[in-house]
C-alpha cells in the first residue's frame, strides 16, 4: 500500500504547524501525532505512575480498602487488589492519550479508532481470533521446547489471580484489550503509520507491543517477543483496513480470555 497522501497545513495554538487529519479509510482520519506527543505521554505517565503509587499505598487509602474487601478471602482480596491497580494504570493511560487527542490535538475519539466498524469487519476478527490462537500458541510451544522452559507469564497471572476466574477475566478479556488497543494500535501505530508505510509501521508497532510485555533477560519471558509481535502486527493491519478499534479489541480479548482460561 504506498505512502498515504498528506492533507492541506493547518496551525494550531498548541503545536504551531501540523499536516491536517490524514484520511484512512471511509470517514476516517488519522490524529496528527508527532514526537512531542510520545515525549509528553511517558513524561506524565511515569509521573501519573508515581502519584498512583502513592495513592494506593497511602496508610488511610489502604486502611479503607481493606475494610471495603473485609470478609473476602485472602485469594479474593490479593485478585481485587491486583485488578484495581491494574484498571489504574489503564486508565492512567486512556486519560492521557484522549487527553491528547481531544485538546492537544483537537481531533476526535473516532479520529483515534473509537468507531463502530462495518459488521463485516467482526466477522474478520473472529477468524483472525482462531487462527491467532492456533498459530501463535503452537508457534510458542516450539519456542518453549527448543529451549526447555515454559512461559513465565503462567505463574505470574496464577499468584495475581489464583482461582479468581471472574475478575482474572473482566481484566484480561475487556479492560487489557480495549486499553492495549487505544495504546498501542491508536497512539503508537497512529504516531508511526503518518511517518511509515503500512508495512513498516504495522511491524514496528507490533514489536513494540511485544517488547512492552515481556521482561528482558528471562528467557521464559523472551519466548513470547515473536508470538506477540506477529499479533500486535496483525492487529495493526485490523486498526488500519478497518479505521476502527474495536476488531482489535475483540481479537485481543478472545485471545487473552482463551489463554486465561487455561492458565487459571
Amino acid at each position: 500500500m504506498a505512502p498515504m497522501p498528506q492533507g492541506s497545513i493547518r496551525r494550531t495554538a498548541a503545536a504551531g504547524p501540523l499536516p491536517e487529519r490524514v484520511r484512512r479509510g471511509p470517514g476516517t482520519r488519522l490524529v496528527p501525532w508527532d514526537w512531542t506527543d510520545m515525549a509528553l505521554f511517558f513524561a506524565l505517565f511515569f509521573l501519573g505512575l508515581s502519584l498512583l503509587s502513592a495513592i494506593l499505598l497511602n496508610p488511610g487509602v489502604e486502611h479503607f480498602g481493606r475494610s471495603l474487601v473485609h470478609g473476602l478471602s485472602p485469594q479474593q482480596q490479593t485478585a481485587l487488589g491486583n485488578f484495581v491497580e491494574q484498571a489504574a494504570v489503564y486508565a492512567l493511560a486512556m486519560i492521557i492519550v484522549a487527553g491528547f487527542a481531544l485538546g492537544r490535538r483537537h481531533a476526535r475519539l473516532a479520529d483515534l479508532g473509537w468507531r463502530l466498524p462495518r459488521l463485516r469487519w467482526l466477522a474478520v476478527a473472529v477468524v483472525v481470533s482462531a487462527v491467532s490462537l492456533v498459530t501463535l500458541t503452537w508457534l510458542l510451544n516450539v519456542e518453549a521446547g527448543l529451549v526447555h522452559v515454559q512461559n513465565a507469564q503462567i505463574a505470574t497471572v496464577q499468584s495475581e489471580y489464583g482461582n479468581q476466574v471472574g475478575i482474572a477475566l473482566v481484566m484480561f478479556a475487556v479492560v487489557a484489550p480495549l486499553a492495549e488497543e487505544t495504546f498501542f494500535r491508536g497512539f503508537i501505530y497512529g504516531w508511526m503509520r503518518r511517518r511509515l508505510n503500512v508495512p513498516a509501521a504495522a511491524v514496528l508497532s507490533g514489536c513494540f507491543f511485544a517488547a512492552a510485555h515481556v521482561s528482558w533477560g528471562v528467557t521464559s519471558e523472551e519466548i513470547l517477543f515473536l508470538p506477540l509481535a506477529l499479533l500486535g502486527t496483525a492487529l495493526a493491519l485490523l486498526y488500519e483496513y478497518s479505521g476502527s478499534l474495536l476488531p482489535g479489541a475483540v481479537v485481543h480479548g478472545i485471545f487473552n480470555l482463551v489463554e486465561a482460561l487455561q492458565i487459571l
